[in-house]
């Protein structure tokens, strides 16, 4: 998930995402950096178990015929 787009009307927060990344704290950074974390244990939970079940129903689908 990407970072809103600051305004463009010139008020406080404006500027370039990149302006922007930097003026965050190193503790934020590092708040930033474990939700991504959090976020990308959840994709590969979620491609595993689709996968999973992929592989199950392919398996059910050959044993009934």
């Amino acid at each position: 998930m990407s970072a809103p787009t600051p305004p463009a009307d010139g008020s406080p927060g404006t500027g370039t995402r990149t302006q922007r990344w930097a003026t965050l704290t190193p503790d934020a950074l590092e708040d930033e950096i474990e939700a991504n974390r959090r976020g990308e244990r959840w994709i590969v939970v979620a491609s595993a178990a689709g996968a999973l079940a992929t592989a199950l129903v392919v398996v059910l689908q050959a044993v009934t015929r």
